[in-house]
């Protein structure tokens, strides 16, 4: 991890966000690019459209302002904790999406920090706005999704849930690098209608290849036995005290497949969970 990028609308939500981007960056020694994204006004005059550049050049003014007091408010934040990272700030005109893909394709940014929107009790609402959901599904970046009441950030446990997929061991090692700078544990956790029902041997090959790979590293497995796999998870993050999700991004229709389950009406926990979403195909 070298770039984070955390974009920001001065929201209380994703100066959140920015907290917890500012405090991998530190512990990390990462980059940190506070994004701020105008919007393009709809101009059907010349006089309209003189107008709308007025707009933005005062929009440009106030963001550039507002941007440079958070970074400053972040640095002073986490530099009486221990640490200075470098930060700088853009004010972009695009689409949120479009803006960070453009950034992660041509600036190199390789972690991506944002503040989720949606006010409602599911998942999907709770966790996935439609600015996250987007920057998710397009960019090929590893993506921190913040919700609005999660605490400050303290990574000290992360569960992963996992199919037991070849593409987790590339995912994992995404997940251990994370947790190794926060000396954090990883809870590798696999739900099931019923033990030893998900390939016998194979499933155990498969641990045994993951406890090869990350050898002599805090990671730990758990195969959770119950017909709902959002109650199993749910039970699992409370006993815990878990305070990270990660999940892997396999299929275009990720969202479709997610939300489309018992998942997006019960996980209410995920209200104070960030969710670390990993692409599968990524470079």
């Amino acid at each position: 991890m070298k770039k984070i990028l955390c974009p920001v609308d001065f929201s209380k939500t994703s100066n959140k966000a920015a907290e917890y981007a500012a405090h991998i960056a530190q512990h990390t020694r990462a980059s940190l690019t506070l994004l701020h994204v105008l919007h393009l006004p709809l101009m059907d005059t010349s006089e309209s459209a003189l107008m709308a550049s007025q707009v933005l050049d005062e929009q440009r003014r106030v963001s550039a302002d507002k941007l440079y007091s958070l970074s400053l408010h972040l640095q002073n934040l986490h530099g009486e904790k221990g640490g200075v990272f470098q930060t700088d700030t853009k004010v972009m005109e695009a689409f949120l999406a479009d803006a960070v893909e453009r950034l992660v394709h041509e600036e190199g940014y390789d972690f991506i920090v944002l503040g989720t929107t949606g006010g409602g009790n599911t998942l999907e609402e709770i966790m996935i706005g439609s600015n996250t959901e987007s920057v998710i599904s397009q960019v090929k970046c590893p993506v921190l999704a913040i919700p609005a009441q999660a605490s400050f950030p303290d990574i000290h446990r992360i569960v992963y849930a996992s199919d037991y997929q070849p593409e987790d061991t590339k995912a994992l090692k995404q997940v251990m690098a994370l947790a190794s700078v926060f000396q954090a544990e990883v809870e590798v956790v696999h739900v099931t209608d019923k033990a030893g029902a998900d390939g016998g041997r194979h499933t155990q090959a498969f641990i045994q290849t993951l406890r090869n790979e990350f050898a002599g590293q805090p990671i730990h497995f758990q195969e959770l036995e119950h017909p709902e796999k959002d109650e199993a998870l749910k039970g699992y993050l409370k006993q815990t005290r878990s305070n990270m999700l990660a999940l892997l991004k396999k299929r275009r229709n990720f969202f479709k497949d997610l939300f489309g389950m018992s998942l997006s009406e019960k996980m209410t926990y995920q209200t104070k969970l960030p969710l670390l979403v990993l692409h599968a195909d990524a470079d």
